[in-house]
Parts: structure tokens; C-alpha cells; sequence
């Protein structure tokens, strides 16, 4: 798995999912989990501040199972970025995709999004609309593509994805590890 990281990412979309799926990593060492920071340059800033080092730059998609995309102030550059788009569109057509709270508006960029059910960060929820049916749930499923509501729910889509690709038991052992209840849907 990969986490899609750019200057300006809201922190907690990346972190809370890579936290979850560490965990289970964690708690497990010999499941088959890798998850990693990829991004288009080696250092990364974060809405906040926080400094990310990715593990991997590289522009392909290659070599990703599942792709997570993370909101942020910052995608607005990245939706200018048509040729990574293109590749992005092509990715979520034949593989799982993901988003986080404001990550969906990149995932409607590269038309991913067009006539599916989808969620994202209240404040985006109108933006969204016209493309994709919203959805006012934390996490919500549609064929390839998963979307999660605000910054938070990304500890959620951790433990959706734990469920649905690993099993409801690991998703259960990794939020009682962090001490995490999840948040119904509203």
C-alpha cells in the first residue's frame, strides 16, 4: 500500500492511516503488509508543518497494490498536475483506491469520482456534488474506490481496509491496541 503524500497534505489524513495499518504490521510481523510514503520529492511539508521524508519518489504507479490519497490545502497543485492525474485515473480503473477527507476532490480530478457515491471533509461536500452522489458517512465504498469524510475518519479507513483486505478480527485487535472507538456514521 501507498500513501500519497504533497506539500500542504493534511497531516492527520496520512499519519492516522499509516498509523493503523503500522500497527497491524506491528502486531503482526509476518502479514504481508507494507505501507509507504510515496510522493513526487524526498521531503515533504504538511499543512501544520510537520516534515515528511517519503520512502519513495517516484511519479508511476508501479508496484502499488492500494493507493491512499490524503486531503490537504496543498492539492490544489497537485490537481494541476495532468500527466500524474492521468496515471492516478488509470490506477483506480484496474486497482483499489482510497481517499481521506479533502483527497476526493483529487480523486474527482482524475475522474474517478464521476456518478459513484462518495464522502469527504464537510466543507468540500458541496464541491464534490455534481460529480459524485455524497454521501454523509465517515467511510464510504463504491466498486475500486473507497472515500473517507473528515480528517479523523482516516484512522477509520485504516481499520475498513484492515477489514475488508485482511480480516474483522485484525481490525478489531489494532483499534483496541490504540485505544480507538470507532465513530458511526452520523
Amino acid at each position: 500500500m501507498a500513501i500519497f503524500v504533497f506539500d500542504g497534505v493534511e497531516e492527520l489524513d496520512a499519519v492516522g492511516v499509516y498509523e493503523v495499518l503500522g500497527a497491524a504490521k506491528h502486531l503482526h510481523p509476518p502479514l504481508d503488509l507494507t505501507v509507504r510514503f510515496r510522493a513526487l520529492k524526498e521531503q515533504i511539508t504538511g499543512a501544520l508543518g510537520m516534515k515528511f521524508l517519503a520512502h519513495e519518489v517516484r511519479r508511476d504507479l508501479e508496484a502499488v497494490d492500494l493507493l491512499i490519497i490524503p486531503g490537504g490545502s496543498g492539492r490544489t497543485e497537485v490537481v494541476q498536475d495532468s500527466e500524474w492525474l492521468k496515471s492516478l485515473l488509470d490506477f483506480g480503473t484496474e486497482k483499489p483506491v482510497a481517499s481521506v477527507c479533502t483527497g476526493a476532490l483529487i480523486l474527482m480530478a482524475a475522474g474517478l469520482l464521476a456518478g459513484r457515491k462518495a464522502t469527504t471533509h464537510r466543507s468540500a461536500m458541496d464541491e464534490l456534488r455534481g460529480t459524485a452522489q455524497v454521501v454523509d458517512q465517515r467511510i464510504v465504498e463504491d466498486g475500486l474506490v473507497t472515500t473517507a469524510g473528515g480528517i479523523t475518519a482516516s484512522i477509520d479507513l485504516g481499520l475498513h481496509l484492515l477489514r475488508k483486505h485482511f480480516a474483522p478480527e485484525l481490525a478489531a485487535e489494532v483499534a483496541e491496541y490504540l485505544e480507538y472507538r470507532e465513530n458511526p456514521n452520523p
